[in-house]
């Protein structure tokens, strides 16, 4: 089993870690603060560096087969199983990353605070990101209202946090039953909270930003029509 290192300490750029298993191109590790590909995430990429010397450039990782899996530019050598190595994030990547989710999170408060609208998917890369929900219209006016009222929360003081909750307890929270917390596989019993105070709290296992202030501004990119009460909007943030 790999420890997430990620979760408990979105800031850690480098860490060391043991190879436990090789796998073809791929390492497992013994802990790991690249964050793999998932809730709507791209994978950290980054470097491991061997003792000897030895870099290898980690293209993506994701989880399959109940295991962290780092596929590598090229296959390791055999004689790095069990071998301490130095692994490095790409930063800037992963910073601008952090920003954006913590912008959908705040973004999706928003969404349900003030339109009753519920987010029904997502997905972020380090340039740009895209938001799904349900509400009636997204005509220009409302596309310019939603981007002035997330600015305004965001410029705020607005702490994020990490805490963990029995499975039982989360059910019983309103906020926690709007973003879908039932919908996490029954096996897990315990659920990661993520909370930007006073503006959203969502079960969540990605990476995030200590205070909405980190984020910069939000930009609207595009909005489209995806059915009838289905809207798409397309932002970053800036620098």
């Amino acid at each position: 089993m790999t420890k997430l290192l990620f979760q408990d300490d979105s800031y850690l750029r480098t860490f060391e870690a043991y190879i436990i298993e090789i796998i073809d191109d791929h390492v497992v590790l013994n802990q790991t603060a690249f964050a793999y590909m998932g809730g709507g995430l791209q994978s950290d990429s980054g470097f491991i560096k061997t003792q000897s010397g030895d870099k290898y450039e980690m293209l993506e990782s994701y989880f399959k087969g109940g295991k962290v899996l780092h596929k590598l530019s090229q296959v390791p050598k055999e004689s790095l199983l069990n071998e301490k190595v130095t692994c490095t994030l790409d930063w800037e990547k992963r910073y601008k990353q952090m920003r954006l989710h913590t912008a959908l999170h705040s973004l999706s408060g928003l969404l349900f605070n003030k339109y009753g609208s519920t987010v029904t998917g997502g997905n972020i890369t380090p340039e740009k990101s895209r938001v799904d929900f349900e509400i009636d219209h997204l005509r220009q006016e409302r596309v310019e209202e939603i981007v002035s009222e997330i600015n305004k929360i965001l410029v705020g003081d607005h702490p994020v946090s990490i805490s963990y909750m029995n499975r039982d307890d989360a059910l019983k929270i309103p906020d926690l039953i709007r973003t879908k917390v039932n919908l996490i596989p029954e096996s897990v019993k315990t659920i990661r909270i993520v909370e930007i105070k006073g503006v959203d709290m969502q079960a969540d296992g990605g990476v995030h930003i200590a205070n909405t202030k980190e984020i910069g501004e939000f930009v609207s990119l595009k909005s489209e029509n995806r059915g009838k009460n289905n809207k798409r909007l397309y932002f970053t943030v800036k620098p």
